[in-house]
């Protein structure tokens, strides 16, 4: 999972930024407007890709306010 809070007046770039960061991966992307800021978190699946793998390059400058976060998890259900 990747997280990223965008820059004020950014969110539809950032969005569309991490969109055409996947590059043809398999993943989602989703963004939530809210007052304390707004989020892009993206899902992206990497079955082979061990905790070290960077899910997504460093987004531009201007488009994030802050560093982006990102975790490695591991679906548990429903199983795949």
């Amino acid at each position: 999972m990747w997280e990223a809070r965008a820059t004020p007046g950014r969110l539809a770039d950032l969005r569309d930024w991490a969109i055409d960061a996947l590059s043809g991966r398999e993943g989602e992307v989703y963004h939530s407007a809210q007052s304390g800021g707004d989020l892009v978190v993206v899902i992206l699946r990497l079955p082979d890709a061990g905790p070290a793998a960077a899910p997504l390059p460093v987004p531009p400058d201007g488009l994030v306010a802050g560093s982006p976060h990102a975790w490695p998890f591991h679906q548990v259900h429903p199983h795949r």
